[in-house]
């Protein structure tokens, strides 16, 4: 079974395990109402995805480089997969709980590895390095949003605790994984299994503002649907995620060609003004509020902020350039996990609006300290580092 284009089976197999982590989204608030599970609890179950990611992203980051790329792409494609199946064969918050461990080791050992491959099997493209970073970023953006929004359209139809999709996606993901069997071999460059991420001096506030873009994220996401419950709206929850994730990657090739200070200084207004939409709309109870917030959000949260604040990461890195990309994603990937529990627990305790409203207001007060700060810091950045 040749691959004529191999990089693109690369490109596939990314979009196969980002459709895997959000295939079963729209029934999160189902699958933990059933169990008797509240805001808290359920913000835990979408957590659990980022403890089986960040130890595999921050842990064995060199892994593909010292083992080759296939086998690590191979293993991510078969942790998905696994992932899809169980929560097809026990549709239930527990089970939920396994698959998305599978879904955070198979993102974490894929996304790194997957672009690394892209640009080698690209060589001797001169331009390899930006193609394979632009096809990761594409397929996994649709990736993302891809599978929320399939089940979504599914559930309006026909409800059900095991949707269709989750059957298609089993029998593309095995098909899409015959393929990554079928890959040419890169030789392994070597190095250290261990990579430590980089924070390098001027990143905080860059860091700091990808956290708080992916932590609003997070939010929507766990206790969003908790409030559209209230009104029979809990599936609509899907488009949301569809928003947050499309809205913001189909700008970035425009945003590519701004200036990342201006990029990241234009998140900071964003973000606040979408989710203070998303509170909004809860408020007066009105759908298309809350997802013109998320889109919104989205535009920051995988636009402007991620893109722009990348760049600055990138330049800041220098010859720790992929080690510095890490502590930036790691920064983002802990803010969507770990507030959205918080702010489950607040919800539980003062109601899901008061809690919103709460997050609100922590996110403009830091939004307008890290415009000052990151004025100061970014005003000073080189010439060839803001371009």
């Amino acid at each position: 079974m040749p691959n004529k284009h191999p990089h693109y089976v690369v490109a596939v197999a990314l979009l196969l395990i980002t459709l895997s982590v959000n295939i079963s989204m729209p029934l999160f608030r189902v699958y933990g109402a059933e169990a008797g599970m509240n805001n808290t609890q359920i913000a835990l179950v979408l957590a659990a995805y980022i403890m089986g990611m960040l130890p595999c992203y921050v842990f064995l980051g060199g892994l593909s480089d010292k083992t080759g790329r296939k086998p690590v792409m191979i293993v991510s494609v078969i942790c998905a997969l696994a992932s899809t199946v169980i929560i097809t064969m026990f549709p239930n918050v527990y089970a939920l709980i396994i698959s998305r461990v599978l879904q955070g080791v198979a993102l974490g050992l894929s996304m790194g590895c997957g672009t690394a491959y892209m640009s080698e099997l690209l060589q001797p493209d001169q331009l390899a390095t930006t193609k394979a970073a632009n096809l990761a970023s594409l397929f996994t953006s649709f990736g993302f949003g891809g599978g929320a929004l399939a089940t979504t359209i599914v559930l309006l139809m026909h409800f059900s605790l095991v949707p269709v999709t989750y059957y298609i996606l089993i029998a593309v993901t095995f098909t899409g994984l015959l393929f990554v069997l079928f890959l040419p071999a890169v030789p392994p460059i070597g190095g250290s299994l261990l990579r430590l991420p980089y924070f390098p001096k001027g990143s905080f506030p860059v860091n700091l503002a990808i956290a708080i873009c992916w932590a609003a994220n997070g939010v929507v996401i766990a206790i969003i649907p908790g409030q559209l419950a209230k009104y029979g709206l809990t599936i609509y929850g899907g488009f949301c995620l569809v928003l947050i994730n499309w809205s913001g990657a189909l700008l970035q090739p425009f945003i590519r060609h701004v200036n990342p200070v201006a990029a990241v200084r234009t998140g900071f207004f964003l973000v606040p003004v979408g989710f203070g939409l998303v509170v909004l709309g809860c408020y007066i109870n009105e759908l298309l509020v809350i997802l013109a917030g998320t889109c919104i959000m989205g535009i920051a949260a995988y636009g402007y902020s991620f893109m722009g604040g990348l760049n600055i990461i990138s330049n800041l890195g220098g010859v720790q350039k992929a080690r510095a990309v890490s502590g930036y994603m790691f920064y983002g990937y802990i803010g969507f996990g770990i507030p959205a529990i918080f702010l489950g627990y607040l919800a539980d305790r003062f109601s899901i609006l008061n809690s919103l409203v709460f997050f609100e207001v922590l996110i403009v007060l830091l939004s307008v300290y890290l415009f000052l700060t990151f004025t100061k810091n970014g005003s000073s950045l080189p010439a060839e580092e803001s371009r």
